[in-house]
């Protein structure tokens, strides 16, 4: 099992990303709280992991094409086609939709390949919250004041892409595993759903697809494009709330890029923390996580991103990271940022090529 892993630091110097709404325990209502987690005794202001999947997604349609699954709405709840044949985004973002007829009740769950965190901020709301007061004054009368909370911070997520398992559907009857139905399962009162399985299948056989009982298997390439492009999506992410007022550059401005045979993310925690007000970064703790899980870092290879005007006192740092792990043959590649991304997306499209 083969996964891209990774951690980007996003610099939010004027946001309000992610917002969780009115504060309803205030008596006027007029003012509106940023996301916050609480941890030590502290918040700490977060974009939550389905807003950064979101603009993910949104990046992956605008930028690259992708054809994103339609939206299918059913008494209370919301699915996506299902189709991860068709749509790529229910192939890496996974899915889960009931097909409901009388006493019949048939799921299909995708687990995502690609998994994150949320956007957490570094630092702690008492040295990154700021309350902005203002007037609605447009209007005839008294203004209205309002109050709406944003931050200046810089936020830290991690992400991990299962290789293996994109473009890959299992057709097992395992609860919680069983992304596609076989055809000839599928009972007579559901005719809908037989008509669009036949479609899949149809479709997947006029792109190439190895199809058994157990697994529907995507062409390599059609692998290969769908995870490098999600990763290359990286580079040009957009999206937030309150961007007409608090422009956000969501873009990573510091990246660390590496293969594992196996779902561990070591870049998750505390490579970069805040010591008293100033956001630092441990050459040592990296040093430390990327030796102790070299066995299973392949190929040996990390790539590390900085933008040029990005915490530039780290140089030296980033330095002693490639002088010491040099030293234990593995490659360390410091660049920029775009670069970086581009670099490791190869590495990905590498290992589809050596299937």
């Amino acid at each position: 099992m083969r996964f891209a892993v990774g951690m980007v630091l996003i610099d939010a110097p004027h946001s309000a990303l992610n917002m969780l709404g009115i504060d309803e325990t205030l008596p006027d209502r007029t003012v509106t709280r940023v996301k916050k987690l609480r941890k030590g005794g502290w918040s700490y202001p977060y974009v939550s992991p389905q807003a950064w999947r979101y603009w993910w997604r949104k990046t992956l349609s605008e930028h690259f094409n992708w054809n994103l699954s339609p939206m299918v709405r059913e008494e209370k709840q919301v699915f996506t086609a299902a189709n991860p044949v068709e749509y790529p985004d229910d192939d890496v973002f996974g899915y889960m939709r009931a097909f409901k007829k009388g006493n019949v009740n048939i799921t299909v769950t995708r687990m995502s390949p690609l998994k994150n965190t949320p956007l957490v901020s570094l630092l702690p709301d008492r040295s990154s919250v700021t309350q902005d007061e203002g007037y609605a004054s447009r209007h005839e009368g008294d203004p209205v004041p309002y109050s709406q909370e944003f931050y200046s911070t810089v936020l830290r997520g991690a992400f991990s892409l299962d290789l293996d398992a994109v473009g890959k559907y299992n057709m097992l009857d395992k609860a919680g595993f069983k992304n596609l139905l076989r055809v000839d399962e599928i009972p007579k009162n559901l005719k809908d759903v037989k008509s669009d399985y036949e479609g899949i299948m149809s479709k997947a056989k006029e792109l190439g697809a190895e199809i058994d009982e157990k697994e529907l298997v995507m062409p390599k390439e059609i692998r290969k494009k769908r995870a490098s492009e999600t990763i290359k999506a990286l580079r040009y992410i957009f999206g937030g709330a309150k961007q007409t007022q608090y422009l956000t550059d969501v873009t990573p401005k510091f990246v660390i890029l590496a293969m594992f045979e196996g779902g561990i993310n070591p870049f998750i925690s505390d490579i970069v923390y805040e010591d008293r007000g100033e956001i630092r970064f441990d050459p040592d703790a990296l040093i430390s996580r990327i030796l102790e899980f070299k066995d299973i870092l392949e190929p040996k290879k990390v790539y590390i991103g900085k933008d040029e005007g990005f915490m530039r006192h780290w140089k030296e740092e980033l330095i002693k990271v490639k002088e010491r792990l040099s030293e234990e043959k593995i490659d360390i590649e410091v660049t920029t940022v775009g670069d970086a991304i581009e670099k490791f997306a190869k590495e990905v499209e590498a290992y589809y090529e050596s299937l």
